[in-house]
């Protein structure tokens, strides 16, 4: 069923077309050969802060060390947080390229591997609005698009949730994040976001989409300024975690 849906949503039909990352021949957005290179890295994997709270299972099992680690000896504001794929390889060369290469026709391939995961579509259904991490107008005006935005869109149209492009906005230009440390990108970070629309998140459950994650600074910073904003549950989604 969710196949059909997906069809219908994404304007796929059985016929020839182009696969979306190797532009060969093919009847669907993406190839098999691209869609087992991208498998390997594929997780969908929840990080669920109430959970690691309540039971501290983190402390002592070593595969939740580094989940568990994300929220020890810090207010983390966000109640869940989902990944789709391990930030390596095809993962991390596609994602650049949609980022600063001018490519923002991946936003559809990054979107429909989004949506195609059954569990994911249900769980975001289930939730009020879609806010995309914003980015300050001098970049957005250079890079073109806002490539969370982007992604953002399809999710909200395609997958019926609300549209929260001007939720937030950036009112300070801060250094690029990657090229810092732990330390420096939260205090990079600080008071860059503001909730420009209060009453259409009041009360409301949100999911805060990004791209990559990484420490994690920028969607704690801006889930901290929703939840003053009154915002009753956090769903942070990325696309990929580094």
């Amino acid at each position: 069923m969710l196949e059909l849906v997906l069809n219908f949503l994404f304007g796929i039909k059985k016929f020839h077309s182009s696969c979306i990352i190797c532009g060969k021949l093919n009847e669907n957005l993406i190839c098999m050969e691209c869609e087992k290179r991208f498998d390997k890295y594929k997780k969908f994997n929840i990080i669920d802060n109430e959970k690691l709270i309540k039971d501290k299972i983190g402390i002592h099992n070593i595969k939740l060390k580094q989940q568990y680690y994300l929220i020890a000896g810090k207010k983390v504001y966000w109640e869940k947080m989902l990944y789709c794929f391990d930030y390596k390889s095809i993962v991390r060369k596609y994602m650049l390229q949609y980022k600063f290469f001018d490519k923002s026709y991946l936003a559809n391939f990054f979107s429909y591997e989004i949506l195609k995961n059954k569990k994911v579509y249900e769980i975001l259904k289930s939730y009020d609005i879609i806010i995309p991490v914003p980015m300050d107008k001098i970049k957005k005006s250079s890079r073109g698009y806002n490539q969370t935005e982007l992604i953002s869109n399809i999710i909200s149209r395609k997958g019926g949730i609300i549209s929260g492009n001007n939720i937030l906005e950036k009112v300070k230009k801060t250094k690029t994040q990657s090229t810092l440390k732990k330390q420096e990108r939260k205090t990079n970070i600080e008071n860059s976001y503001v909730v420009k629309c209060v009453d259409k998140v009041k009360n409301k459950k949100v999911i805060l989409f990004d791209d990559i994650f990484t420490t994690g600074a920028t969607v704690n910073e801006i889930s901290k300024k929703l939840k003053q904003a009154g915002v009753s549950k956090i769903f942070v989604l990325v696309i990929a975690k580094d």
